[in-house]
C-alpha cells in the first residue's frame, strides 16, 4: 500500500514547475505539502513533506526526515535519516542534510554543503561551497560559512561572522560579531573571536 498519493486537482506552480499536493493514506487529516513527483519523497519510511513545504527537481527526502512549514528543497539535494527542515529554509544544489540535523528560520544551504549529526543552522545563516557542519555545531544569526570550511563539535558561529577558505572551527569556540576567519585558520577549545 502506498504511503501517500498526489492530488492531481490540487497543484501549484513554482519556477515554472507544477507541484502536486500530497494526501497521506494513513491520515487524511494530515496536511501534506507539495512535490513534483513520487521521486521526491520515498513511499517507505516515516519521511514526510507537510504544510506548505515544497520538494522538487531531483531532490529526495527519505528515511525519517521531515520537511514542513514553508521550506523548499530542490536541485539535487538530499534530506534523510531523522533530519528536520522547517521555517522558510531553502536547501538546494547538491546539499545533504542528515543524521539529526535541524535547519530552520530563513537559513539557506546550497552547493555541496553537508550538515549532519546534531548540527543546527537557523536564523538567516547561509552555508555554501563544500562546507561541512556537524557534531553539535550551531550556525545562526546572519552568519555565513562557505568554501571548504569545517564547523564541528560544539562550535558556535553567529551574528554577522564569516567563515571561509579551509578554516576549521571546533571544540567550544565562538566566532561572532563581524569577525572573519579564512584561509587555513583553526580555532578551537574555548576561544572567542569577535569584532
Amino acid at each position: 500500500m502506498k504511503k501517500y498519493t498526489l492530488k492531481e486537482n490540487l497543484t501549484i506552480e513554482v519556477n515554472g514547475i507544477t507541484l502536486y499536493k500530497i494526501e497521506y493514506c494513513f491520515n487524511k487529516f494530515l496536511s501534506g505539502g507539495y512535490i513534483e513527483s513520487e521521486d521526491n519523497l520515498s513511499q517507505t519510511g516515516a519521511c514526510m513533506v507537510l504544510d506548505n513545504a515544497k520538494v522538487y527537481g531531483q531532490a529526495k527526502v527519505y528515511g525519517q526526515a521531515i520537511i514542513s512549514d514553508q521550506a523548499e528543497v530542490y536541485g539535487n539535494s538530499r534530506i534523510y535519516d531523522q533530519a528536520e527542515v522547517y521555517g522558510q529554509t531553502k536547501i538546494y544544489g547538491q546539499a545533504e542534510v542528515y543524521g539529526q540535523a535541524r535547519i530552520y528560520g530563513h537559513a539557506k544551504i546550497f552547493d555541496e554543503v553537508e550538515v549532519y549529526n546534531e548540527a543546527k543552522v537557523y536564523g538567516n545563516a547561509r552555508i555554501s561551497g563544500e562546507a561541512e557542519i556537524y557534531g553539535q555545531a550551531r550556525i545562526y544569526g546572519q552568519a555565513q560559512v562557505y568554501g571548504q570550511s569545517r564547523i564541528y563539535d560544539q562550535a558556535r558561529i553567529y551574528s554577522k561572522a564569516r567563515i571561509y577558505g579551509e578554516a576549521k572551527i571546533y571544540g567550544h569556540a565562538r566566532i561572532f560579531g563581524q569577525a572573519e576567519v579564512s584561509g587555513q585558520a583553526q580555532f578551537f577549545n574555548n576561544i572567542h573571536v569577535f569584532s
